[in-house]
Order: structure tokens, then C-alpha cells, then sequence
């Protein structure tokens, strides 16, 4: 049995025995005129088959003795396959992805009542294709059935990783997205434009196999690094100044996510060293304690305490709590089909337990944007204390650091998948150097 099969049966022993299931694929998009968008599948339509084409409908019946497993998948079309390429078609669908029978997407409105009880509970995740949407709201919803969302079970089936995650590429993404940035590491230089660096990460990710970005490049610098989504890469860096660059691949549908900062003239400035010191301090302290058994939570408090230490022994705060004027946004998020992906971080009104098999990124950072005069001002700061804090604070400005790795915890404690990726000063001047 193949880890597809695997995953569908396993999300539809979690089901109501006596419901159905329907996930629509992602529609494709029109970018311009009559070329669409690259298309991407959905990812719980990925994860629960495999199938990778548009204009399709997956259905799970596990009271359905004969046919637990539909497709509906898009009829064979010699002129359009010309164009596109090949369509599985419903012989394929069952040959090569396990369906118990196939039809042909147009008339799932007409044949869907073949597998289905007559009422009931329907698990379909409304958002993903208005169009199939539209058709499930007339056919099921009413007094005779009960539609209820699949995330909830599909989201603590993905946020644990299993060996099939990283068979598929989890790892692999991870590994390509270490080897870019390297290579980026080595090729910054003053006076490029931050879409060359762009142009390394993503000559690495394709000669690599990735087909796609996990999410736009952010290759930000000078001002541009406290942008904390950035993603124009237009302008040409100038030596003195940082360079942030967050940039990952796709590899088998899973995302990487890391993130480092460099000097553009390979050697950090004092300030640069001061602020990239307490990140640094921040991620590690962080690391320290990762294990089974801690929760989220603690993880978090552990970056903010020392965070909200360093800044105010910088004296650019005079209350600890506005420390979150620098941080800007949370520490750690889950990673897989999506780089933000599914996954509580509360259970039970509680933090998230951390246990073995959860791949997380953890991303501190520290930004001294133009504008922090204002906000501090908005916080009730005095003309007077801003004045005091203008000489020590204006030769920060302009400095953004984000240092993000991604880990999985371990039954004895954890790993940093992106580990070969430089982090201390040191080691980033010394590659930079080319040594």
C-alpha cells in the first residue's frame, strides 16, 4: 500500500463511519489574456492522492464497501494534450492512483448519489473551488445533511511527519534550500542588484529539481531588510549596509524556510554585530530547550526574554513590554505542504505540546525601522524621551535581522535541518570571504 492509501485510510477511519468525504481540486487561474497561472495543486487534495491535475473531484466513502475511493478526473482530449500534455484520464486514475472507480468530472453533479447515502455527514472544505462549492450546496445542504469541515482531522494528521513526508521531499527541500543559500553567501557582493541574488537561490533550487519556490524570494537590503515580506529584489546594495534574504524550495510539494543576514560587503559594521548578536542569542537559547514534552509557549517566552534584554541594554526601550516594536512577528510556525502549514498551536485552550515528528521553523528577528520614532510616540514616549533616544537609536536605523531555521523534534531532542547554513559571525564572514 503506498503512503496516499495509507493517508486515506487513516483520515477515514477519524471520519464519521457513516459520511462522506468530497475535496475538490484548485482551479486553475488566468494570469493574462489565455495563459494561466503555474498551476499548483491544492495541498490536502495532494496529500490524501497524489494526483497533481486540475479539474478534479476526490470522494472517500469508507461505508461504501465497492468504491471507499472515487476520482473524478477530466475526460482525454487529444487537441488540448497536444498543448498540455498528457491527462490521466479514468483508466489512469484507477490504474496508477488507486481509485476504486473514476468518472469524468462533468458529472459528478449527476453520479455523485451512486456513492453516497441519501443523508447524512459530508467532510468538504468550502473556500478551495467556488464552482464545485456552489454544486455541493445544492445537492447536500439542507435538513438531510450535515456539512462539517476536514481540516480539523487532516491538520493533526499533517502535523506530525512520518517517514512518507520525508521520502516525498521534505527533506530534500530543506537540503536544496541550505545549498542556495550557500551559494548565495558566497556570490553577495556591493553593487549588485538583489534580483541577482534572487537569480542564485532560484538557479540552485531548478538545477536541483525544486519546480518552484516554497514563497517569493525576500532579498532585501539596507532599508528593504526591515520590510519583513519584501519581495520587489530591485534594488542595488551598497556596501555597509545588510542584506536579509529569506528564500526556500519546493521539492515533492514540501516547503523549506530559512532565513539569514549578511553583510553586503562581507563584514559586519559594530551596530550589525550588536543587533545580529541578540538574534543569534535569541534562536539559540530557543534551541537549547527544544524536546519532547516542552510547549510552544516556552519556546516563545524564552526568544522574547532575551530579545527584550538585549534591546534594553541597547537603551532603546524604557519599558521591557515595547520591546515588540523591534520583533515584529511570532517566532515559529509549522512547515510541510505549506510553509506556514496546518496545525494547531493550542490544544485545549493550552500552548502545543511539542512531540517527536513536528518540523517547525523558528525565525527571530530584530528590525529598527524608520518609522520606530513614530510608533514609540504612539506608545506615550515624551518629545523628550525621544529625544534622548534619537542619538543612540539613528545609527541602528535601517537594520533588520531575521535568523530562521527549521527543526524537527527528535524522541532525545531535536535537529536543525538547515544547520549547514552558517550562523555565527564568524563563519559568515570567513564563507563570505570564500574560505
Amino acid at each position: 500500500m503506498n503512503a496516499f492509501a495509507e493517508r486515506r485510510n487513516a483520515f477515514m477511519d477519524k471520519m464519521d463511519p457513516y459520511a462522506v468525504a468530497i475535496f475538490p481540486s484548485k482551479p486553475e487561474y488566468i494570469r493574462n489574456h489565455d495563459v494561466e497561472y503555474d498551476y499548483r495543486q491544492e495541498s490536502n487534495f495532494y496529500y490524501l492522492s497524489g494526483f497533481e491535475e486540475p479539474g478534479s473531484i476526490l470522494l472517500l466513502a469508507p461505508a461504501n464497501t465497492r468504491h471507499k475511493f472515487v476520482m473524478f478526473v477530466r475526460k482525454r482530449d487529444p487537441k488540448s494534450e497536444t498543448f498540455e500534455g498528457p491527462r490521466t484520464g479514468i483508466d489512469g486514475a484507477m490504474e496508477h492512483f488507486g481509485a476504486d472507480t473514476s468518472l469524468y468530472s462533468e458529472d459528478f453533479e449527476l453520479a455523485v448519489y451512486q456513492f453516497v447515502r441519501r443523508e447524512g455527514m459530508l467532510y468538504y472544505p468550502s473556500g478551495v473551488n467556488p464552482e464545485i462549492d456552489d454544486e455541493v450546496q445544492r445537492r447536500f445542504s439542507g435538513k438531510n445533511w450535515h456539512i462539517s469541515s476536514p481540516y480539523p482531522i487532516l491538520s493533526e494528521m499533517r502535523v506530525v511527519k512520518h517517514e512518507s513526508d520525508w521520502n516525498m521531499g521534505l527533506r530534500r527541500a530543506i537540503d536544496i534550500s541550505t545549498q542556495a543559500h550557500l551559494e548565495a553567501m558566497r556570490s553577495v557582493r556591493p553593487n549588485m542588484y538583489e534580483y541577482e541574488i534572487q537569480s542564485v537561490f532560484e538557479h540552485v533550487f531548478r538545477k536541483n529539481g525544486s519546480p518552484r519556490n516554497a514563497y517569493p524570494c525576500i532579498v532585501g537590503s539596507g532599508p528593504n531588510c526591515c520590510i519583513l515580506h519584501y519581495n520587489k529584489n530591485n534594488r542595488q546594495m551598497n556596501a555597509g549596509e545588510l542584506l536579509m534574504m529569506d528564500c526556500a524550495a519546493e521539492y515533492g510539494y514540501y516547503a523549506a524556510d530559512i532565513a539569514r543576514t549578511v553583510p553586503v560587503n562581507g563584514i559586519f559594521s559594530k551596530n550589525q554585530r550588536a543587533i545580529y548578536q541578540i538574534v543569534l542569542d535569541a534562536q539559540n537559547s530557543a534551541l537549547k530547550i527544544l524536546r519532547p514534552g516542552i510547549d510552544l509557549r516556552t519556546v516563545n517566552t524564552v526568544i522574547d526574554s532575551v530579545l527584550c534584554n538585549g534591546l534594553a541594554q541597547l537603551r532603546f526601550i524604557k519599558d521591557k513590554k515595547d520591546f515588540r516594536l523591534f520583533t515584529l512577528h511570532g517566532y515559529t510556525h509549522w512547515i510541510g505542504l505549506d510553509v506556514h502549514d496546518v496545525g494547531e498551536y493550542m490544544k485545549n485552550g493550552e500552548s502545543r505540546i511539542l512531540a517527536a515528528g513536528m518540523v517547525f521553523a523558528i525565525e527571530p528577528g530584530i528590525y529598527v525601522r524608520p518609522d520606530i520614532f513614530a510608533r514609540l510616540k504612539e506608545k506615550g514616549y515624551s518629545d523628550y524621551e525621544l529625544n534622548e533616544l534619537r542619538p543612540i537609536m539613528e545609527p541602528y536605523l535601517n537594520i533588520g535581522v531575521r535568523i530562521e531555521d527549521d527543526v524537527v523534534i527528535t524522541p532525545e531532542g531535536f535537529t536543525n535541518l538547515s544547520a549547514g547554513t552558517p550562523r555565527e559571525i564568524d563563519e559568515i564572514e570567513k564563507l563570505m570571504r570564500g574560505q
